[in-house]
């Protein structure tokens, strides 16, 4: 694992009534190179909501957002609520290139499933949902190294 944190601190994002908490990828490829600007990362969300409606559904979502030869790569995580058990929500994903699903890039990298690891961990320590999506002052906590400190801007 590299010292340098592989993503840039996440926001809140609303598209309709779902929250998300969108995490910009710090990898191999630079993001930088398929979005110029957090405004560029919104409005390829939006456009991608809208297109895709199978996303539109859930109660909250962690997004996902990296380059892949030079490619937006979205994966976006689909938290279901109404099915929680004691094992937590019920997840699903679907991963886009540009703006239509991709199939051959795989669902996560080990960083990803880290991060959505301590996502819940942190989830389960928030008993308000709110107060657990807001990533204005809290993100979860993350091993040595991977902790993210900088802003997408």
């Amino acid at each position: 694992m590299t010292n340098s944190p592989r993503q840039y601190k996440p926001f809140n994002y609303r598209i309709g009534k779902i929250p998300i908490i969108v995490y910009p990828v710090k990898d191999e490829n630079s993001i930088k190179k398929v979005f110029s600007n957090l405004q560029d990362i919104k409005e390829h969300l939006k456009n991608l909501y809208k297109i895709n409606q199978e996303v539109n559904k859930g109660d909250y979502h962690i997004v996902f957002i990296w380059n892949l030869d030079n490619k937006r790569m979205t994966d976006v995580w689909i938290y279901s609520i109404e099915n929680w058990t004691n094992s937590g929500p019920l997840m699903d994903c679907i991963t886009f290139r540009d703006l239509s699903i991709c199939e051959d890039a795989g669902i996560a990298s080990g960083d990803s499933i880290i991060v959505l690891g301590r996502e819940e961990e942190f989830r389960r320590k928030n008993s308000n949902l709110v107060k657990y999506l807001d990533r204005n002052n809290n993100i979860p906590n993350f091993p040595k190294g991977m902790k993210p400190r900088e802003i997408f801007k």
